[in-house]
């Protein structure tokens, strides 16, 4: 984590040439410094992380293609969300219930929102929030916003809020609950289309 730091300090004053740009040496410290990578890192790195959203979490992911997804947690690895009924609880468990694990994506209508209902096409529901907890439902689901959380996985997070899906790890599943969002592993999800 340090030489990400120094990495980007590094670039940063080399860039406004107050450092010198290729390298140096201190008899505790031998450091070089490739300007191509380092200001590419700068970049990414104020793309990715904008300090001037309203949470502590991510901005919103900007489009969703059409399609099916199936959802993983970090913390449950390869075993999927699913759902089977109505009215039944959201929940990560092992196997592939086929279509019961297949999701897609609906703009919720709200205009000029970065905000989704989230559909199950095995069973014909949508995510809803119920007593903290994501239940699905046959009527109107209601709206969240998938945002990038680094290396491929996203939080789903409810709208001018800063509750996101989590699970509880350490058994076979777990159904899908709201808490105050944390970028731990109970939080993260990889959403792969299929």
């Amino acid at each position: 984590m340090f030489s990400k730091f120094l990495a980007l300090g590094l670039g940063a004053l080399a860039f406004v040439r107050a450092a010198p740009a290729l390298s140096f040496q201190t008899p505790l410290l031998s450091c070089s410094v490739n300007l191509d990578a380092v200001l590419t890192t700068v970049s990414l790195f104020v793309t990715t992380h904008n300090t001037h959203h309203p949470s502590s979490l991510s901005p919103p992911v900007k489009s969703l293609d059409g399609g099916q997804y199936m959802f993983y947690n970090e913390a449950f690895g390869d075993r999927p969300l699913r759902v089977f009924a109505e009215d039944e609880a959201v929940w990560v468990g092992p196997e592939d219930p086929g279509d019961y694990a297949r999701w897609s994506f609906t703009p919720s209508g709200n205009r000029g929102s970065e905000e989704y209902t989230i559909n199950n096409i095995g069973s014909g529901t949508r995510a809803k929030i119920e007593k903290g907890m994501i239940y699905s439902t046959i009527g109107q689901g209601d709206s969240f916003i998938i945002a990038p959380a680094g290396e491929g996985m996203s939080t789903i997070q409810v709208p001018n809020d800063d509750k996101v899906w989590t699970v509880t790890p350490g058994g076979s599943k777990s159904n899908v609950f709201l808490r105050t969002g944390r970028r731990v592993n109970e939080s993260l999800w990889r959403i792969v289309q299929v």
